[in-house]
């Protein structure tokens, strides 16, 4: 009983010093004491139910680095092989970056990006920093939700309602296409495919004509190629960022 005692003193320390780990490091500035400890409060939330981080970072300047390479050795920094998403935010340049980490390269796919990406951004133009933080939360628990269904944040599931309208409409049209080639066979005269039977023999006659052409011209233009671009870090930063 003694040694089970002495080993939970072990662990508890341990345990409370890792969900007691900071996600929400703001260099910057710009959040509230209230505003931090909500922030801190939706994200340890998340990370007790779907085991996954989430982490802000905010600085007023990140000097000559690149944002996406900043935030990769920022995540790295906290521990290896964490399953989880980094958002920053560089104030005085109006850089963010949004990237995904382990388990989050995987939800993180092109149509995620794209709904993350434009839910957020739309708050730091605005200048309501933490308006966007709090919709970067919410975001990556849909898609976390999803990911604990086995679905994903697709094509599909993005426009599940235009789809469903879509299909509606194709079937109304197929639907009223049968039966206008149902009423079209009820009809019991004979359209006539040639105009002869509605002249009079004899009436016209036509003259044959040829024209002949001697020479041709071919005038050939070479089609310009489009050339692939390549990142100037020359890897994959595994996120997405740009200007606000």
């Amino acid at each position: 009983m003694k040694t089970k005692f002495l080993f939970l003193l072990m662990i508890v320390p341990f345990s409370l010093s890792a969900f007691a780990q900071d996600r929400v490091i703001d260099n910057a500035g710009i959040f509230s004491a209230e505003q931090k400890a909500y922030l801190e409060q939706r994200i340890a939330s998340i990370a007790g139910v779907y085991n996954f981080d989430l982490v802000i970072v905010t600085e007023r300047d990140i000097g000559a680095s690149y944002p996406g390479e900043y935030a990769d050795k920022f995540f790295n920094s906290l521990g290896p092989y964490r399953d989880g998403s980094l958002f920053l935010q560089v104030t005085d340049g109006h850089d963010y970056w949004l990237s995904g980490s382990g388990r989050g390269m995987g939800i993180l796919n092109s149509t995620a990006y794209s709904k993350l990406e434009a839910d957020t951004v739309r708050f730091l133009s605005e200048g309501r920093p933490f308006e966007a933080c709090q919709t970067y939360i919410s975001v990556w628990e849909e898609f976390l939700d999803l990911d604990a269904m086995g679905r994903s944040y697709n094509f599909f599931y993005q426009y599940n309602a235009v789809l469903v309208f879509v299909a509606w409409v194709l079937a109304l049209v197929i639907g009223g296409g049968t039966v206008l080639v149902w009423k079209s066979k009820m009809n019991t005269a004979l359209a006539q495919n040639r105009a002869d039977a509605y002249t009079v023999q004899g009436s016209l006659a036509f003259k044959e004509k040829n024209d002949q052409f001697l020479y041709s011209t071919v005038t050939k233009t070479v089609r310009q190629k489009q050339n692939s671009s390549v990142s100037s870090s020359g890897k994959s930063s595994g996120g997405r960022g740009g200007k606000y």
